[in-house]
């Protein structure tokens, strides 16, 4: 899995091919894989910080993560401050 996001209430799962629908919350992936480097980005989506290209530092504190098939995502800025810390930068 490359990253999960919400969309009208509902929960999908984006990986290098394909992509699919979950009945899982964005909190249960998140709980379920955090220890496999699942990380909250923001209300609407969780990212593998394994697969994570490359991060910016974006206006208003957010961070703009490029993802390894090219996607951008924005950690918002109540969850950049802990991506910081959990990749120790």
């Amino acid at each position: 899995m490359v990253y999960c996001e919400t969309v009208d209430d509902r929960v999908f799962v984006y990986t290098g091919q394909a992509m699919y629908q979950t009945a899982l919350s964005l909190g249960e992936l998140e709980s379920r894989y955090g220890s496999l480097g699942f990380f909250r980005a923001g209300k609407s989506a969780v990212v593998n910080l394994h697969r994570i290209r490359s991060l910016a530092s974006r206006e208003a504190g957010r961070i703009q993560a490029t993802l390894e098939t090219g996607e951008r995502l924005m950690v918002s800025r109540r969850y950049a401050p802990l991506l910081r810390e959990r990749l120790g930068l």
